[in-house]
């Protein structure tokens, strides 16, 4: 096997290749592991020396990539992969955010090199909208107008670090419209109509920085989590937000009424007007989408504890 390890220089606050490529290096060399460092140079990037990685894999040759960033970094090398054969999906993670580890264990987890790097892998899902694909949480609603007010205002202002530019859009979101009024099917049997404030298809538990949205998800199990949160004032969502953080709000009475939870495989939303989706950070508007699971869309390397957890 060989280990391809991509690393973002531009992500977090210092560069990676700089902080751990000598301790990788040595794990690597400890161990006679066939390797390779690779820089990204651009957004994109990641994908395309992934997905060139994985064509490239066989049954006697596979591969181990592993994506060294933030949770931007790992979604561009999983989309290289989702639906290959002969490769896997490492993550050292080094960003802001780091929420896809977080359903598998924590981020000294990842970092125990030694132990992680020749850790085994497991099958993942994946979520796919039929414009982007997922492996964590697409969402509509007051969190995905965010997101995409975040991506504008980092895109238009490039001195704004992701958190400076989040933080304006929060402020900036706030003052609009914060629902979407939708028409939502989960499986062709539930049929569910209204104004929602938050919309969530999800395979992992955490996304936005730390919201532990989705806490009853699992990535393994061949199915999607949705969480469906109906609209309230703007006055009564800040009440709301430190719960929803922390995942507490499935076991909340202030939650009863406005909350719907589902394990299912599919999701049609209709829409009158365009919605902003967003997936794994990355958005788009629609008004008619599907969320679909992609049943182990691809294998991730777990740290020992989670195998050992769930073995």
């Amino acid at each position: 096997m060989k280990y391809l390890f991509v690393f973002n220089p531009a992500a977090g606050p210092v560069n990676a290749a700089e902080k751990y490529g000598d301790a990788i290096k040595a794990v690597c060399e400890k161990n006679s592991l066939d390797y390779e460092f690779v820089l990204t140079e651009r957004v994109g990037h990641a994908t395309e020396i992934a997905s060139a990685a994985a064509d490239a894999a066989t049954k006697e040759n596979p591969v181990r990539i592993f994506s060294i960033g933030g949770d931007g970094t790992l979604c561009e090398v999983a989309s290289g992969l989702i639906g290959k054969e002969n490769c896997e999906l490492g993550c050292i993670p080094c960003g802001s955010g780091n929420d896809y580890i977080k359903s598998f264990g924590t981020s000294a987890d990842f970092l125990d090199f030694e132990s992680y790097i020749i850790s085994d892998a497991v099958a993942v899902d994946g979520i796919d909208t039929g414009v982007l694909k997922s492996i964590n949480i697409c969402s509509m609603g007051f969190d995905a107008i965010i997101c995409d007010n975040a991506n504008k205002i980092k895109e238009k202002n490039k001195k704004y670090s992701g958190s400076q530019a989040y933080d304006k859009a929060v402020i900036k979101s706030f003052f609009g419209k914060i629902y979407n009024t939708l028409k939502i099917t989960i499986d062709g049997k539930e049929t569910f109509e209204g104004d929602y404030l938050f919309s969530l298809a999800a395979s992992g538990q955490y996304y936005g920085g730390g919201f532990n949205s989705a806490p009853m998800a699992d990535p393994t199990d061949g199915q999607i989590d949705f969480v469906l949160v109906k609209r309230v004032s703007k006055l009564k969502a800040l009440t709301l937000v430190s719960d929803y953080k922390n995942g507490s709000f499935i076991n909340k009475k202030k939650f009863k009424k406005i909350l719907t939870i589902r394990k299912g495989t599919h999701m049609h939303v209709e829409s009158k007007t365009p919605v902003i989706v967003t997936v794994d950070g990355e958005c788009f508007a629609s008004t008619d989408i599907d969320f679909k699971i992609m049943p182990k869309a691809l294998r991730f390397v777990a740290p020992k504890c989670y195998l050992e957890k769930h073995a």
